[in-house]
């Protein structure tokens, strides 16, 4: 009998694929014109983020800071390597106040999350962040040397930064926030109030009190341009980014405004074709029948025509409406109940029994009782379509075999093999596809809407079930549903209910 192991490997030769059980993308709120667009609070969580993301990287440079003064420490307070000297106690000193900074930071981002005064953290708290920021790198710089080494340029990589999170405007405010903090602390060290410092050689620690005001200045001019020069570089390229993804943003909303009201559009006109299509098909059962008197030969192949056509334009009506209902977010989550899998499989195998047996296929079942918490008529779908799959490209006179067994308290395993026509490796991953049929399925069976496995696939992502296939072309496919644990009561509703 066949196994009900989802972890069997697949044959040699045959292809795996395993169904993305991605979320749903979230509703958008629409406003007046009938355009969807983001929520309200979309600037917010996007501000949040931004803090998020400036504490992550102010745990690096904490950290970096830590190890050098740690490592200072060790060293008899004074680290002497290559000409350079550094103190243990300011890089200690700024990696506490950076980490106790964080851990504020990261408070008042967690009670925004909660919808705490949520404009605190997110805007104000965002620029307290920048210019502490901005304080903390000052003082970093001061003791690097703020005249004899490089470290002045570390203010580029606020600039940057800003440039990439913040607006034009926002971002020249930094990088004037950040030459000032520069000007002061070369203003200070000028006037003697805060002795030069520097980790190179003490020689090169310059007596500012010699030394002429001009050196300075041009210091703070040359860094001027510079930040200057990279805040236009990088704010126009952030800028055009920002603009393009705006373009792209509301042609998305334009284009998902046009597709919902093409679906609507859809769906009204399929609502209103399902009863007059019932109604011909009734009427060609009625006259094929003989009910309304002797109907000529000729007629009465015409009319079996109509009745076969109305059949498959009903059929795929009703899986027309089956998708649209399953993607649509403007109703409520449908209720679930605890099911036992194998009874859904039961009815479901009776109802395609006649098919089978007028092609002489052979329907065989391993079933063990497998209560499910799952919504009934999901699971349905699933198991009709993926059994009339298995039936519908099966070949005369060959075999389907489906088995299920319980898994995990509440879940299931269910496997579905058929020795049919299968698919070829490149085409396994489009089988989930609207309407998409390999030229060898649409001969084999004309009939088919192309819409059963879609179906499969939205149920599938709505109740979280693991969803696996594997085929190979001229031999056969084999489906593997692993339907997911929960904690559900034991009452037991049969498919019937």
């Amino acid at each position: 009998m066949v196994s009900g192991n989802p972890s069997n490997s697949a044959p040699p030769g045959w292809a795996t694929f395993r169904l993305p059980l991605e979320d749903r993308p979230s509703p958008v709120a629409s406003e007046g014109d009938g355009c969807p667009r983001a929520t309200d609070s979309s600037d917010e969580r996007l501000l949040l983020q931004n803090v998020r993301w400036f504490c992550r990287l102010r745990w690096l440079v904490a950290g970096s800071l830590f190890g050098l003064g740690l490592l200072a420490a060790l060293t008899n307070r004074r680290l002497a390597l290559g000409g350079i000297h550094l103190e243990a106690g300011w890089p200690l000193s700024v990696a506490g106040a950076l980490v106790s900074l964080n851990l504020g930071y990261l408070a008042m981002a967690r009670a925004a999350s909660r919808g705490q005064h949520p404009a605190i953290p997110a805007r104000y708290g965002l620029w307290l962040q920048i210019f502490l920021d901005l304080a903390l790198l000052t003082v970093v710089i001061h003791y690097l040397g703020s005249l004899a080494t490089g470290a002045p340029f570390m203010y580029l990589f606020h600039v940057v930064l800003a440039c990439i999170f913040l607006s034009y405007g926002q971002s020249l405010v930094v990088t004037l926030s950040a030459l000032g903090m520069y000007a002061g602390c070369l203003a200070l060290e000028t006037a003697g109030a805060v002795p030069p410092q520097s980790v190179l050689a003490g020689a090169l620690v310059f007596d500012r009190a010699a030394m002429p005001l001009t050196i300075a200045v041009w210091h703070c001019g040359f860094l001027a341009f510079i930040c200057g020069t990279v805040w236009y570089l990088a704010s126009h390229l952030a800028n055009a980014l920002h603009q393009r993804e705006k373009e792209l943003a509301a042609t998305n909303r334009r284009l998902v405004a046009a597709t919902v009201e093409r679906a609507k559009h859809m769906l009204r006109t399929t609502h209103q074709l399902k009863a007059p299509f019932a109604a011909i098909h009734a009427n060609a059962q009625v006259l094929s029948g003989g009910f309304c008197g002797e109907i000529p030969a000729a007629a009465a192949g015409v009319i079996r025509q109509i009745s076969a056509r109305c059949e498959m334009l009903s059929r795929e009506i009703k899986a027309m409406l089956q998708l649209a209902n399953l993607r649509s977010s403007a109703q409520d989550p449908p209720l679930r109940y605890v099911v036992d899998l194998a009874a859904v499989i039961r009815s479901s195998a009776a109802g395609f029994q006649p098919a089978a047996a007028r092609r002489q296929i052979a329907v065989e079942e391993d079933l063990q009782s497998a209560p499910v918490c799952v919504v009934p008529d999901h699971a349905v779908m699933i198991i009709d379509n993926i059994l009339s799959n298995a039936i519908n490209y099966s070949h005369n006179g060959g075999k389907v075999a489906i088995s299920c067994r319980a898994t995990s308290p509440g879940g299931a395993a269910v496997v579905v093999r058929d020795a049919g026509i299968g698919t070829s490796t490149d085409k396994l991953p489009r089988i989930f596809d609207d309407y998409f049929r390999t030229n060898q399925a649409a001969k084999h069976n004309q009939a088919s809407t192309g819409l059963g496995l879609a179906i499969v696939r939205q149920a599938a992502i709505a109740g979280r079930i693991a969803v696996r296939v594997e085929s190979a072309e001229g031999q056969g496919t084999q489906f593997f549903l692993d339907f997911p644990g929960s904690g559900a009561g034991p009452e037991i509703l049969t498919a019937t209910q």
